[in-house]
């Protein structure tokens, strides 16, 4: 939900450059000319990208799309963007670090050692604010870092992550150095930060590698700098954590409507059925995310019952259930997760090629929790309209294929 939710902002540039990517240039063999000028007709076109899929958003191609905004920024906030060459962040990786981005870039096209540094007008709030607002930033440093300290002590560790990190950024930062401590078996992230009023400080920004599993998490459990995901990086696999914050939120209508943008291309279905006092709802994704991932999801949630609308809450803790997942395209499988007890079961796999959601199958099975529950929702999906779900029941568990 975190990815829908914030994925509305950028629709506006992604939109330029995304409606279409096969157009923006062979990135990976099955793209030639020779091969798109055989294309005649728009169902060519469809099949084509069904059976090849399309390339994802590089480095190249997300940042021209940067670029065709200097227009539009230099009209609302008079700053000329600098050329590509010239960094805007000063960033330093240790070489660790640097050659985990090296092996993401040569997997999927994203440069993230670059673009963290040449993202255009990386700074250009901090000195709007400066000008307009506050000219001593440092004490709304102050500030939203006490607000932070606020928040992990009422048990809000994620937001209090992500409040403690734009209290970084809004500081003015001149220099960041990243690096990686070996502790173990772990090697954990820190940020050394200066400021632009002479400060300088460690940031933990709640980031681990464990080395063994190669699974890159955080100690609380509330997902990389408090975003609720963590990262297989064996499988470049990207999944979220059972104490998500996207859990606070639970699921609605209105939460697939704001990822109706280029950014996300996928089908959703929804079961709803009663079961122990309670409606339920068990909803299931599939698509590409973000333009750089293929993936799926299978959400457990309920609400009391007589409720009207179409939001429903995550399942607690007591309530969650085992699920497991499988995305394939063709007869490759892009990836698997589980088997879990959770409320979402996720995975978003980073490639250098997206597909279009009816070419992926998505097998996942969920163990329920007795048989009152199991027929419950097998009902649900026998009265579902598009009955395009198949399955098979082996005790408790259903075995479903999409």
């Amino acid at each position: 939900m975190f990815a829908k939710l914030t994925s509305t902002l950028l629709s506006v540039i992604l939109a330029l450059f995304t409606l279409f990517p096969a157009l923006q240039g062979a990135r990976n063999e099955d793209y030639t000319d020779e091969a798109l000028s055989d294309l005649r007709s728009p169902a060519d076109y469809v099949n084509y990208l069904q059976e090849h899929g399309a390339p994802v958003m590089d480095t190249e191609t997300f940042y021209n799309a940067l670029e065709r905004l200097a227009l539009l920024r230099r009209i609302f906030t008079g700053q000329i963007m600098k050329k590509r060459e010239e960094t805007y962040l000063d960033v330093e990786m240790d070489e660790t670090l640097s050659g985990m981005c090296s092996m993401l870039l040569e997997d999927t096209g994203l440069d993230m050692e670059f673009l963290v540094g040449h993202i255009p007008n990386a700074l250009g709030p901090v000195g709007m604010l400066k000008q307009s607002v506050a000219p001593d930033l440092s004490v709304i440093r102050h500030r939203v870092f006490e607000l932070s300290d606020e928040l992990r002590q009422s048990g809000q560790t994620s937001f209090a992550t992500v409040l403690y990190l734009f209290g970084v950024y809004f500081s003015a930062v001149d220099h960041i150095e990243i690096y990686a401590v070996e502790e173990g078996e772990e090697l954990v992230v820190y940020m050394d930060v200066t400021y632009r009023d002479g400060t300088t400080e460690t940031v933990d920004p709640d980031i681990v590698i464990d080395t063994e599993r190669n699974v890159a998490y955080a100690r609380p459990g509330y997902g990389l700098a408090g975003t609720g995901f963590e990262v297989d990086l064996n499988d470049l696999v990207l999944y979220t954590v059972v104490q998500s914050w996207q859990r606070q939120f639970g699921f609605g209508l209105l939460y697939d409507a704001m990822a109706f943008n280029p950014a996300y291309v996928y089908v959703t279905r929804r079961y709803k059925f009663d079961y122990a006092g309670k409606e339920w709802m068990i909803q299931i994704w599939k698509g590409n995310y973000s333009l750089v991932t293929n993936g799926a999801e299978v959400g457990l949630y309920n609400r009391e019952p007589g409720k009207t609308g179409s939001f429903y809450y995550a399942a607690s803790d007591d309530e969650m259930l085992e699920m497991e997942i499988e995305v394939l395209h063709g007869d490759d499988t892009l990836l698997r997760r589980g088997p879990e007890r959770t409320w979402w079961m996720t995975g978003f796999k980073l490639s250098k090629t997206i597909y279009h959601p009816d070419s992926l199958t998505l097998k996942f099975s969920i163990r329920f929790e007795d048989e009152e529950m199991l027929s419950a929702f097998l009902e649900a999906v026998e009265n579902e309209a598009t009955h395009d779900l198949s399955y098979t029941v082996d005790g408790l568990t259903v075995h479903a294929e999409w």
